[in-house]
């Protein structure tokens, strides 16, 4: 079968990537960890697959693939979260920052990717990534047995870790605010992104703001290059998550009614409002807070490749950054 334009161009910007880090001899045995970043629904899963199964037929590569949903927490720990804090429709459910078990995605890229710091040199080779089944608590999801993890043994080539908010990236406490107060004191009615915003308290954006900061210290350090696959319009993720779920119970799985989607997509809004922007128009390497070309833009430039896709999921623009 062949391969997709979307699996092709990534796949080339892999391999490309790639052989210019093995021409490095200190880095010659050294995989390359790629980030992945793509709204709710937009199929990146099954790309991933295929990618692996790309790069494995065309180029002979070693290549594993995990997902930041792999390290949700489990039911009983989003609960307790979500009871420690009252009020917060963020944090109540699983897929805002800080529903994740941070600690142990960092161990699990850190066993792939073979750390030297690694302290259990005995079990290396055996990397358990954990499962995380949406389909359980009536659609709320939970963290499988460990008996349904996928067991794999390094080392890779290859890398691919993928999710929803990866790439996302905390903004200070005043640029927050500013864009907040600047969509509640906008009047037209029918941006339903800044209505999504304001429908939430400050202090409750803050939170998940912060939580932020957590992953670009423990995950973002592991990307070497980054691919952000985008909708030319987000909000295009209502109608991609519900046909996931209608499909995920056409199989006779658990899932939710399409208000219960509606009102989970819902709660991802003020993230794509406030993050979102930054990633679109940014190398993700760059540090630079204010959102203009970073000074070693040579440096970064051709490690972040987006992706844009229509209403459809089909390509309709490719942009090296």
């Amino acid at each position: 079968m062949n391969s997709s334009p979307k699996v092709c161009t990534i796949s080339n910007f892999i391999v490309k990537n790639f052989h210019n880090l093995r021409r490095i001899p200190k880095l010659i045995s050294i995989p390359l960890i790629v980030g992945i970043n793509g709204p709710q629904g937009c199929g990146k899963t099954t790309i991933v697959n295929q990618i692996i199964q790309h790069l494995k037929n065309s180029n002979n590569l070693s290549v594993v693939g995990c997902s930041s949903d792999d390290f949700y927490l489990t039911f009983n720990d989003q609960c307790q979260l979500a009871l420690s804090n009252p009020g917060n429709k963020l944090l109540e459910f699983r897929g805002e920052p800080g529903t994740h078990d941070i600690a142990l995605g960092k161990e699990v890229l850190s066993r792939l990717y073979d750390d030297i710091n690694n302290p259990d040199k005995s079990n290396v080779n055996d990397v358990l990534i954990p499962f995380y089944d949406k389909s359980l608590k009536n659609g709320r999801g939970d963290r499988a047995n460990v008996d349904r993890w996928n067991k794999v043994s390094p080392p890779f080539d290859i890398i691919l870790f993928e999710g929803w908010s990866l790439g996302f990236k905390h903004l200070s406490k005043s640029q927050l605010e500013k864009i907040y107060f600047s969509s509640k004191s906008f009047t037209t009615e029918h941006d339903s992104s800044v209505l999504k915003l304001v429908s939430h308290s400050l202090s409750h954006l803050l939170s998940i703001n912060e939580n932020l900061q957590n992953y670009e210290k423990e995950w973002y350090k592991f990307f070497d290059i980054f691919v952000h696959i985008d909708a030319n319009d987000i909000n295009y993720v209502y109608q991609w998550r519900l046909e996931q779920e209608r499909n995920m119970k056409s199989l006779g799985n658990g899932g939710m009614t399409d208000e219960q989607v509606i009102d989970f997509i819902d709660r991802y809004m003020p993230s794509y409002e406030l993050y979102l922007p930054k990633l679109r128009n940014q190398n993700f390497f760059c540090e630079n807070e204010d959102e203009i070309e970073c000074k070693n833009h040579e440096q970064h430039y051709g490690r972040h490749l987006k992706l844009v896709l229509d209403i459809k999921r089909e390509l309709v623009n490719e942009i090296l950054m």
